[in-house]
């Protein structure tokens, strides 16, 4: 209103001091559509301001865009009523003769200048009120940027995994599975406050996470673990069944006649037999074996009962005996029958052979190195008949494999 007063102050025409009273009066009253159009025209301007805050706001944080004062705004709006020629807008009214020319046209400047002036002020207002919530929105606040760094702090921290509990596991080995076998029992994953009971199923029982049993017998066992907390039963895991079998006991004899030895052992279950003599394996459960040389000869029996096996060794002393019989007596003088002495055998081929006789004087009455030349009772065999009585006779014979052999005795001369 002092604006208004002011211009129609410096008006060229006659002041009238009761014309504002009579003008405001006179004046029409704005219509709804009138007050409803410069709403729409105040929302329309914020939109293209609020816009471009935000495109500033966004492109250059640094920059802020400063609003015009009131004052600016009054001079814009001052400088938007003139025309190009420089005449002020002139706004027409309903009843022109009931004001006087002055008066009109000083009443008509007045109303544009208030009329625009309170639509920019309006505007401005508003401006700035959806300015600030704009700002208030965008631009985050210190807490929310010492939250966020809070976050990625956090995020930046290695994460853990979650602790898991695993069940408790239960198993059992035996790396021999024959009598006496002895198997290990062990328990992973057992809480500290547990207490593991074995059941080895040989009626026998163990506790402990590990545990260890002897099976002495043969046959199938199913053992079992049991797991304790204060002493109630949590769970009950049966096992692989573990089967055990007998090893054999190893044992064997031996006979010989003359060179040949028979080797036998006493058992009567079936088994697997392996011999190892004299550096030949034989799978007999008895073996006859001749030896050629004498010495001493390790004898070697594998007994086998399934997966289970046993062995034995034992030392044989051989000695090779010469085979041949030797009289104790005979008659010289019996036509042919009995009338030569010598030893008698079938395989008298040696090596090396002598065979020598003396009297109760020791003196030698007949040698010989031919096992088919006998002793006919003279000296040598071409000497004179020796007296009836006892004589002493001797045989060393060496066979082809280097074995040899003494034997001493006596004979009867009988006539």
């Amino acid at each position: 209103m002092s604006n208004l007063k002011k211009i129609l102050s410096e008006y060229e025409g006659e002041f009238n001091p009761n014309g504002w009273a009579q003008l405001e009066k006179r004046l029409p009253k704005p219509t709804f559509m009138q007050r409803f159009g410069k709403f729409i025209v105040g929302g329309a301007a914020g939109a293209l301001v609020i816009a471009g805050v935000l495109v500033a706001v966004l492109w250059n944080n640094d920059d802020e865009k400063t609003l015009p004062d009131e004052p600016i705004a009054q001079a814009e709006i001052s400088d938007a009523v003139q025309n190009d020629n420089g005449d002020e807008n002139v706004i027409s009214v309903t009843d022109p003769t009931a004001i006087p020319n002055t008066e009109i046209s000083a009443t008509k400047q007045a109303t544009t200048t208030i009329e625009v002036a309170e639509t920019k002020n309006t505007e401005i207002a508003e401006m700035n009120i959806v300015t600030s919530e704009s700002v208030s929105q965008t631009e985050p606040s210190a807490s929310n940027e010492k939250q966020d760094v809070a976050s990625k702090s956090q995020d930046n921290q290695p994460k853990q995994a979650p602790k898991t509990i695993s069940e408790p596991s239960f198993s059992v080995s035996c790396d021999k599975r024959c009598t006496p076998a002895i198997a290990k029992f062990s328990a992973v994953g057992v809480e500290a406050d547990c207490e593991v009971v074995w059941d080895f199923g040989n009626g026998k029982q163990g506790n402990g996470n590990n545990a260890t049993c002897e099976y002495r017998k043969k046959g199938t066992f199913t053992p079992s673990a049991s797991l304790y907390r204060g002493g109630k039963l949590q769970k009950k895991t049966t096992l692989n069944a573990i089967t055990i079998g007998e090893t054999p006991v190893v044992d064997f004899s031996w006979r010989s006649t003359d060179n040949t030895y028979t080797f036998y052992t006493g058992r009567t279950v079936d088994l697997a037999y392996k011999w190892e003599i004299d550096g030949k394996s034989f799978t007999d459960k008895s073996v006859e074996h001749e030896f050629v040389r004498s010495g001493d000869y390790p004898i070697k029996l594998v007994l086998t009962d399934g997966e289970c096996s046993a062995e034995a060794t034992k030392s044989v002393k051989v000695v090779i005996s010469h085979v041949y019989f030797v009289p104790n007596a005979f008659t010289p003088d019996s036509d042919g029958v009995n009338s030569t002495f010598g030893p008698i055998g079938e395989d008298l081929n040696f090596k090396t052979y002598s065979f020598g006789i003396t009297n109760s004087r020791g003196d030698a009455v007949f040698t010989s190195t031919d096992p088919a030349v006998q002793w006919n009772g003279k000296i040598n065999n071409v000497g004179p008949d020796v007296e009836s009585g006892v004589y002493y006779w001797i045989i060393k014979t060496v066979d082809r494999y280097g074995n040899s052999q003494t034997r001493k005795g006596t004979v009867n001369v009988m006539r």
